[in-house]
């Protein structure tokens, strides 16, 4: 698999961390939640993510992204 070419004028590029496919509409709805919440999809995913591991019991604090 290629790597991603960083983009011009970033001094600290970050790689894809993750990918979701889904129907257009479930985009849609994520975008609409995401807006909502008046944040980005990044950001929603970020703090769903930790919201859910801490449910479970993960302890470990997230580190930046």
């Amino acid at each position: 698999m290629a790597r991603a070419k960083p983009k011009a004028g970033r001094e600290n590029p970050r790689p894809t961390a993750l990918t979701i496919k889904g129907r257009p509409e479930w985009r849609d709805w994520v975008d609409r939640g995401a807006e909502y919440c008046r944040t980005d999809v990044a950001k929603l995913v970020d703090a769903a993510l930790v919201d859910y591991l801490k449910q479970r019991g993960f302890d470990e604090p997230a580190p930046k992204r």
